[in-house]
C-alpha cells in the first residue's frame, strides 16, 4: 500500500513540476518569430462589375497609431464630404482597430472605381490607393504582418494589370502638394525588392 503511495505521490509532482515549467516557457514560445498571414488575395481582389485599367498603385500611411477601414470611411464621409466615402481601395490593419495584417476592402475596389488618395485626380483614375494602418513619419514602421500582406497585395495587382515597378509608388512621390506620406520608416525598397523575387520571370 505504502509503495502504491509513494508512486502516487510521486505522479504528482511530476505533474505539478511540469505544469510549472509550461507556465515559465510558455511565454517565450514563439518569440522572435515571424507569423506568416495566410490570404487568398485572388478572392480577396474579386469583383462582380467590369475592372478598371490600373496603371499604378500608390502607397499610404494613416498617420494614426489605430483605425480601420469602417473609421476612415465615416471620417471621409463626414469631414470631407466624399458621397464615396474612403478615399483608398485598400486599408491594411495593424492589430488596433482591426487584425494586424488584415486587408480590408473598400467600395472603390468593389465598385472599381476612381480613389480620392492623392491631389492629383488623373491619377487616382488609373491608380491603386493602399493605405497601411499607423504613422511611419514617427519611430514607428509598418509590422511584419502589414509588410507581408502589403507584399501580396501588390505582387497580385501588379501582375494581374501589368503595372511596372516604377508605378508602384509612394504619395510623396506625386507631383502635388509637398506630404511625407508614407512616413520615413516606410520600407519602400524592402517592399519593392520583395515583389521583384516574386515575379522572377518578368522585371516590374
Amino acid at each position: 500500500m505504502k509503495i502504491v503511495e509513494r508512486h502516487v505521490i510521486i505522479f504528482l509532482i511530476g505533474i505539478y513540476v511540469t505544469a510549472i515549467g509550461l507556465l515559465i516557457y510558455l511565454p517565450f514560445i514563439g518569440k522572435g518569430r515571424q507569423f506568416t498571414v495566410a490570404i487568398d488575395i485572388e478572392k480577396l481582389c474579386k469583383v462582380d462589375v467590369d475592372e478598371n485599367e490600373w496603371k499604378y498603385v500608390v502607397l499610404h500611411h494613416s498617420a494614426t497609431d489605430e483605425g480601420n477601414a469602417r473609421r476612415f470611411d465615416r471620417y471621409h464621409r463626414e469631414k470631407r464630404k466624399w458621397p464615396e466615402g474612403l478615399a483608398y481601395h485598400f486599408v491594411i490593419g495593424n492589430g488596433k482597430g482591426s487584425s494586424n495584417g488584415e486587408i480590408e476592402v473598400g467600395d472603390r475596389w468593389k465598385k472599381q472605381i476612381h480613389g480620392a488618395h492623392t491631389a492629383n485626380m488623373n491619377l487616382n483614375q488609373i491608380a491603386i490607393g493602399i493605405c497601411l494602418v499607423g504613422n511611419f513619419e514617427e519611430d514607428n514602421k509598418p509590422t511584419n504582418n502589414q509588410l507581408e500582406s502589403l507584399t501580396s497585395l501588390v505582387n497580385y495587382v501588379s501582375k494581374k494589370y501589368k503595372i511596372p515597378e516604377s508605378n508602384v509608388i509612394m504619395h510623396n512621390q506625386v507631383a502635388q502638394n509637398g506630404t511625407a506620406c508614407p512616413g520615413k520608416n516606410f520600407p519602400y525598397e524592402q517592399l519593392i525588392d520583395k515583389v521583384t523575387r516574386l515575379q522572377p520571370e518578368r522585371t516590374l
